[in-house]
C-alpha cells in the first residue's frame, strides 16, 4: 500500500512539472509574438530602456558613446525580452 501512496505523490509532482513547463513554453509563444523591439524595463528615473537587438549592436553604441561623451557603459541581456540593454555598471 505504501507504494501506491508513493506512485500518487510522483504522479502529483510530475503533473505539476509539465504545467509549469506548458506556463512556460505558452509564455515564450506569446513573447514571440509580440514586437520584441518594445521592453518596459526602466533606468534609475524611470525612463523606458532602449532595447538593441544583438549584443553587437549594443556593443557598438556604448564604444560610441564612450568614444564620443567619455561614457562608460555595460552590455546585458533583458531579463524579460529578447534583446540587450546598457547599464553603467
Amino acid at each position: 500500500m505504501e507504494y501506491k501512496k508513493r506512485l500518487k505523490e510522483i504522479k502529483k509532482i510530475l503533473i505539476e512539472k509539465e504545467k509549469k513547463t506548458l506556463k512556460e513554453r505558452i509564455i515564450v509563444d506569446i513573447s514571440k509574438s509580440f514586437d520584441m523591439e518594445f521592453c518596459l524595463c526602466t533606468d534609475s528615473q524611470n525612463r523606458f530602456k532602449d532595447l538593441y537587438m544583438s549584443e553587437n549592436e549594443a556593443t557598438k553604441v556604448a564604444n560610441f558613446l564612450f568614444k564620443e561623451q567619455g561614457i562608460t557603459l555595460f552590455v546585458y541581456p533583458c531579463p524579460y525580452s529578447y534583446g540587450w540593454h546598457l547599464t553603467r555598471g
